[in-house]
């Protein structure tokens, strides 16, 4: 392990957590496996970064080798909202697809919140006021998982099935919400099936400043910078509200 390799990722993790916007606009991020625990779960996960390639991991060897070369990790307290799988039960009970989500105070002690990337899913941040916040990450549904005149719409073509899609990963995203049994101030919602449908990835990360948790959105390009966006809140209402990006 060089000391030079692990200064670097100090100075990519540091620069990440300062100054996100213009490192996610320089460096990809790459948030791979994650433990499967409940959402906003605060564990200690594997951050490394080589040239302009930034990796977080639960295993030190793959945090290494996504990096590249002779990437150096360093182990960091982060949040996790992992993505519930489509092989989920759809009930609200332990380990089910619309189980109440987990909160997290901005004082909890993580500087990231991390989820997988994002290839048709739809993640949706809460904040809850107080300084609480959420964030759910669902996986769209199999196609034998809908009825046969849902199946006929995801047969149209790819602008009907992403439409539908995500029609239901709105619902689904309530139901999740209501199970909680509360109701949020605020909310972001990234969905990200259109992109996807372009040969695109989204990667959604939070990072921890002085107002609470703040996040951002990357959609890496090969060449240039990767395109940034700050996740900007939108008020929530008691129906179906959602903006969505």
């Amino acid at each position: 392990m060089a000391v030079a390799d692990q200064i670097y990722t100090n100075q990519r993790y540091n620069s990440l957590r300062l100054n996100p916007f213009a490192t996610l606009q320089q460096n990809e991020l790459n948030i791979n496996s994650l433990p499967a625990v409940n959402d906003a779960t605060v564990t200690n996960l594997w951050f490394a970064a080589r040239a302009n390639v930034m990796v977080i991991d639960d295993q030190q060897l793959t945090a290494e080798g996504l990096a590249g070369g002779t990437a150096s990790a360093i182990q960091r307290p982060m949040a996790v909202s992992p993505m519930r799988a489509n092989t989920l039960a759809p009930g609200a009970g332990a380990g089910g697809r619309h189980v109440a989500t987990g909160m997290i105070g901005a004082a909890g002690g993580a500087a990231l919140w991390v989820t997988e990337l994002q290839t048709g899913c739809t993640v949706l941040i809460l904040d809850w006021g107080g300084g609480q916040f959420s964030m759910l990450h669902l996986q769209p549904s199999q196609d034998n998982q809908f009825n046969s005149v849902g199946q006929a719409i995801l047969n149209m073509g790819d602008t009907a099935r992403s439409a539908y899609q995500n029609v239901w990963l709105k619902q689904e995203s309530t139901t999740v919400v209501q199970n909680t049994g509360a109701a949020p101030q605020r909310y972001i919602m990234i969905q990200s099936m259109f992109e996807a449908s372009r040969g695109r990835v989204t990667q959604v990360v939070g990072v921890l400043q002085a107002a609470g948790y703040q996040f951002f959105r990357q959609r890496p390009q090969l060449h240039g910078n990767h395109i940034v966006q700050q996740l900007q809140w939108s008020t929530w209402r008691s129906y179906m509200p959602y903006f969505s990006y």
